[in-house]
């Protein structure tokens, strides 16, 4: 169960996280009240642990705000049990807290059992919860002791497989997603892949079964998991056991559903399809060519090996295409080619099986989408071209289905087979980046023997590598020679993409930007020096007094700090406090304690070495020390490093789907952007979207579909903007624009255009019928419609309001 804890205390905050994760609760810890309410329109919680002495944000003001938005359908947490911890024993302070929206008040210091009583409690009363005896036939589990239990047996799990178990246990007819399995389990400052889910699972089941229990989640193909509802508790028998389909087959029934599968595949693609299926037939003939030498017993390690590379390759290009379960047949098949055992007449069994489905489902596809009507010709994106992408892959097929998604994106894209016409290709047009596979047997050379010539003779061209094999050294030596990104096939065209466009976006942003802060001017010029001719933007600064300015006005991607800044006094903040002097250790407590630049990479400059010094910079927020005399390499490779951490952390805030940023994200953005509109007095004007009849969308061409128009529109609005723009998903089909130095009357025809663009882009249904979609906006400006980003919130929201009173596809300026 997953908890907010709003304490300022750092250490009673630490205390109460320790023991509620050796509790198996899974705790989000905020400082002060205004991240905690971030925290809670961002997350939904089980339980709120609040403190009323709070800065920024008081409890008693928190639970105010909490329960007044219960009105609204989209508050996560309005209903969310509240425990109200405080030093202050009064009668009063108690009543003025339960009537603010608590459900308990706990008064410190406290005993640590009964404040896990009363957390209990509360949740025992929470409308989802169930009894503290949690069961699924002979399997127990007991929250209080933290135990589980099967037929008496005690079952040792970790902590993550505890906390799955209990959440499947507790919302039996729930189904959770990857990415709400995430959002439950995982802390907000944790970014687990979803391999790791998969993982927890995986060995949840084991542990299960090693007992003797029946596997008691389901998995829901696409959708997710859930607790099986049949309760299959029954140990087999021997009997039973011996009469099991070998491991490899039990997940595929005898025969293919071809609506299944072409269920998966985007109608844009069926005729690249149609003309590549033949091709894949080839390829699995000698795969089964190889079968047929295997049973006659003169198969030879050259055949094995062809049949391996072959169906290798299906691997990767069926699950592009769309058809993850024939992916699914073809690894199956290649694991069974690798094993490296020596093969016989059981293997030839299990491959022969395989294969024949594999190339049912193959044919069958092809037939069930001979008897649709042909798509109409998807018309030319109006989406101007951004950048010129080379596809470097000897599946043909699959290098087309990948251009035909490029289109979409904004891209002009060239295909090479071979590394030979590459090359030819190289000479002839100016790329941005190439996806590059790493596999082309009938050459000499691999995709790293390419890379390492693109890396030398076009240093300027991001190379993505992509490949159906988990080769990890591969990847290692991808990285040392360059490569930003390594996908592993099979991947939709739109995963790749996406990561090309993250690639190229990091790439083609304005120079990163180096805010210096020292009072020794020559030192100053020599970091200036060093950092430009390194292709940084460096911003200098010696005077601390204009600090917060010039930190909020050029928003930089990395501080550097020197500590002793002796000549600098009277630091001017929003709530100055005079101060004879101001040092490094001074502005790294500033910035962390400011939710906005909390994450922001700092590096100290110390002409001291010594153990304290260092101890107590990091203690400060920096991430980093560097002792003078500074060396050049040394000081750019700490500076690369913690870029590339911010930059991995800065991907953790973007939507996957649509690529702009969280709500968290985008709350934080918006605020800086007003506060720079603010101190500038320029216009800020905040832009609420809505996608029209979306529920609609969903329920008559499918949640697939559904997710293509997010994307499209995603993509379009970080098109159409400027880069200095804030573009967020709020939260489901509702996206927040933040443009800043711009009326809302000069907005809104910015707005139009945008509007003409996606209103006469066409989608494709999973039939083949095309449709269009449009969206209703509303705008608000500062200073007129509100100071603050709650109401002009509230305004652009109204606005948005009136939009879909008057007949939704259209904008209304507040």
């Amino acid at each position: 169960m997953k908890i907010l804890c709003v304490e300022d205390d750092p250490n009673l905050a630490k205390l109460l996280e320790t023991l509620l994760v050796q509790h198996h609760y899974q705790v989000d810890l905020a400082r002060d009240g205004l991240i905690g309410w971030n925290f809670a329109e961002t997350f939904t919680y089980d339980l709120i642990l609040l403190d009323i002495g709070l800065p920024q944000l008081d409890g008693l003001q928190f639970c105010q705000q909490l329960r007044v938005n219960s009105s609204s359908p989209s508050s996560r947490n309005s209903d969310t049990p509240i425990l109200l911890m405080t030093a202050l024993d009064t009668v009063t302070n108690k009543v003025m807290g339960l009537d603010a929206g608590a459900d308990d008040y706990i008064v410190k210091p406290f005993d640590l059992q009964e404040f896990l009583a009363r957390m209990r409690a509360l949740l025992r009363r929470h409308p989802d919860s169930r009894s503290p005896q949690l069961t699924w036939g002979e399997l127990c589990m007991n929250p209080n002791s933290c135990q589980v239990t099967y037929q008496d047996q005690p079952i040792i799990l970790t902590a993550k497989e505890y906390e799955l178990l209990q959440l499947f246990l507790r919302n039996p007819h729930q189904i959770f997603s990857v990415s709400r399995l995430l959002d439950c389990l995982w802390k907000s400052d944790e970014f687990p892949s979803e391999g790791t889910v998969r993982a927890h699972i995986k060995g949840l089941r084991k542990k299960l079964k090693e007992q003797g229990s029946k596997d008691i989640i389901e998995t829901l193909y696409k959708l997710g998991y859930r607790l099986r509802l049949e309760k299959q508790n029954q140990t087999p028998n021997k009997a039973q056991k011996s009469q099991k389909k070998p491991e490899v087959l039990k997940e595929f029934p005898q025969q293919l559903d071809p609506s299944f599968l072409t269920s998966e595949m985007l109608p844009e693609l069926w005729p690249v399809w149609q003309e590549s299926q033949p091709l894949y037939c080839d390829r699995l003939s000698i795969v089964q060519q190889a079968i047929a030498a295997l049973y006659e017993g003169r198969l030879t390690p050259e055949q094995q090996h062809h049949a391996e590379r072959e169906i290798h390759t299906l691997i990767g290009s069926l699950g592009c295409f769309g058809l993850m379960s024939a992916s699914d047949l073809s690894r199956q098949i290649q694991q069974i080619l690798k094993s490296g055992e020596p093969l016989g007449l059981a293997e030839a069994d299990q491959l022969q099986t395989l294969t024949t489905r594999l190339r049912n489902a193959i044919e069958q596809t092809n037939q069930h989408i001979q008897h649709k009507s042909d798509p109409q010709p998807q018309p030319q994106s109006k989406t101007p071209i951004r950048s010129t992408l080379l596809l470097v892959d000897d599946d043909f097929p699959l290098a087309q289905i990948i251009a035909i998604e490029a289109v979409n994106w904004g891209y002009e894209s060239h295909i090479a087979t071979d590394l030979h016409q590459a090359q030819q290709l190289l000479t002839r047009y100016q790329f941005d980046s190439i996806i590059l596979d790493l596999n082309f047997p009938n050459s000499t050379e691999t995709g790293l023997d390419f890379l390492a010539t693109v890396r030398h003779q076009y240093p300027n061209i991001s190379v993505v590598m992509l490949t159906a094999e988990p080769a990890w050294m591969k990847r290692i030596q991808a990285a040392r020679l360059g490569s930003p990104c390594f996908l592993q096939k099979p991947l939709t065209p739109n995963q790749i993409m996406q990561a090309v466009s993250q690639v190229l976006e990091q790439k083609n942003s304005l120079s990163t930007r180096i805010l210096v802060v020292d009072d020794n001017l020559i030192l100053l010029e020599a970091l200036e020096s060093v950092l430009e001719d390194a292709g940084y933007q460096v911003i200098l600064l010696n005077q601390a007094e204009k600090f917060w300015e010039i930190l909020e006005q050029t928003a930089p991607d990395l501080l550097i700090l020197d500590l002793e800044l002796s000549n600098i006094c009277a630091l001017k903040l929003t709530d100055p406090i005079p101060s004879p002097s101001v040092t490094g250790w001074d502005l790294c407590e500033i910035i962390r304690r400011d939710p906005r630049w909390n994450r922001l990479p700092i590096l100290v400059l110390s002409g001291y070495t010594d153990p304290e010094t260092i101890q107590r910079s990091f203690t400060a927020g920096a991430d980093d020390v560097l002792s003078k005399p500074i060396g050049p390499q040394e000081l750019l490779t700490r500076i690369e490093i913690r870029l590339q951490q911010r930059q991995r952390w800065k991907m953790t805030e973007l939507d996957e789907l649509t690529g702009v940023s969280l709500r968290r994200k985008a709350l934080q953005d918006l605020t800086s952007l007003l506060h720079l509109a603010q101190r500038q007095q320029q216009p800020f004007s905040l832009v609420m979207l809505d996608l029209d009849h979306f529920k609609r969308i969903n329920d008559q061409y499918g949640h697939d579909i559904g997710d293509q128009v997010l994307s499209y529109l995603g993509k379009l609005l970080q098109q159409s903007l400027r880069q200095e723009d804030v573009v967020g998903r709020w939260g489901g089909e509702e996206f927040v624009i933040g443009i800043y130095g711009i009326m809302k009357s000069t907005g809104i025809h910015r707005l139009q255009e945008i509007f003409e663009v996606f209103s006469q882009h066409q989608f494709w249904a999973k039939n083949g019928i095309p449709f269009q979609v449009t969206f209703s906006g509303g705008i608000a400006q500062f200073p007129d419609d509100g100071k603050d980003i709650q109401t002009l919130y509230q305004a652009a929201d109204t606005a948005l309001y009136q939009a879909k009173a008057q007949g939704r596809s259209r904008i209304v300026i507040s």
